[in-house]
C-alpha cells in the first residue's frame, strides 16, 4: 500500500452526506434529516458557467479561523472551470477546459519530503449546482488527476466550488475528493455558507462569472 493511501487515510474526514462519483444532471435532492442543513449540492443542471481564482484551506478544521503558521496545516490551490452547457451522449455535462493545481502542506501529508501536489490532467465535466447557498454560484466539477510526487495518474477527482460573494475570504468554498487514493479535505456545514461539503477560505477568492 502506498504512503499516500496510508496517510490519506489516516487524515481524511468522510463527509456525511457525500455526492456519489456521478456526472448525470437534475440529481434529485435527498431529504434532509431533521436539524440537518437544508443546502448541499445534490441538484445540478447543465447550463453554461465560468469559475476562476485560487485560494488558501486551513483544513483540518476547514473554517474561517488561520492555523497558527508553524502548523503547516493547510492547503493551496489554483483551479479554473468553463462549460457551455452541453451534454453528452451519456447525458454528462461536458467541461470546455479547466486546470487545477492543488498543494496539500501538511507535514503528514508529505511525500518524499516534498508537500503533496495534485495536478489536473484532464477537466472532464461541469455542472451548475442549483440547491446550495452560495449567493454567487456553485459548481460540481472534476476529471482526472496525476499525483505530481509519484507520477500516479488517471486518478478521478470531484470538486465542490462555491462563489458566496466578496470578500473570498470567509466566505467562499472549495473542497476535493480522489476517491482511488482514499484523499479528501471536505467540510460538514457549519451552519453558515459556504454549502456542505465545500471548506471555507482563509485566502483568496472564487469568482463565478455571467455567462450567456
Amino acid at each position: 500500500m502506498s504512503k499516500l493511501r496510508v496517510l490519506a487515510g489516516m487524515t481524511a474526514t468522510v463527509a456525511v452526506a457525500l455526492v456519489g462519483w456521478s456526472c448525470e444532471p437534475n440529481h434529485t435532492a435527498l431529504a434532509p434529516s431533521t436539524g440537518s442543513p437544508l443546502f448541499h449540492f445534490f441538484v445540478f443542471q447543465c447550463r453554461p458557467l465560468k469559475i476562476t481564482g485560487g485560494g488558501r484551506i486551513d483544513y483540518p478544521p476547514g473554517t474561517a479561523e488561520k492555523n497558527p503558521p508553524s502548523s503547516h496545516q493547510y492547503e493551496t490551490f489554483g483551479a479554473h472551470v468553463m462549460s457551455s452547457g452541453q451534454l453528452d451522449a451519456n447525458d454528462v455535462c461536458v467541461a470546455d477546459k479547466g486546470e487545477l493545481e492543488w498543494v496539500d502542506h501538511r507535514p503528514e501529508m508529505e511525500i518524499n519530503g516534498h508537500p503533496l501536489n495534485l495536478h489536473a490532467t484532464a477537466v472532464t465535466f461541469a455542472e451548475l449546482a442549483v440547491d446550495t447557498d452560495c449567493s454567487e454560484g456553485a459548481v460540481h466539477w472534476g476529471g482526472k488527476l496525476r499525483v505530481q510526487n509519484t507520477g500516479q495518474e488517471n486518478l478521478d477527482f470531484e470538486v465542490w466550488d462555491c462563489d458566496n460573494g466578496e470578500p473570498g475570504v470567509g466566505h467562499d468554498g472549495f473542497a476535493i475528493r480522489v476517491p482511488e487514493i482514499g484523499y479528501e479535505v471536505m467540510c460538514p456545514d457549519p451552519d453558515l455558507p459556504p454549502a456542505e461539503p465545500a471548506c471555507t477560505l482563509t485566502g483568496g477568492n472564487r469568482q463565478f462569472h455571467p455567462t450567456h
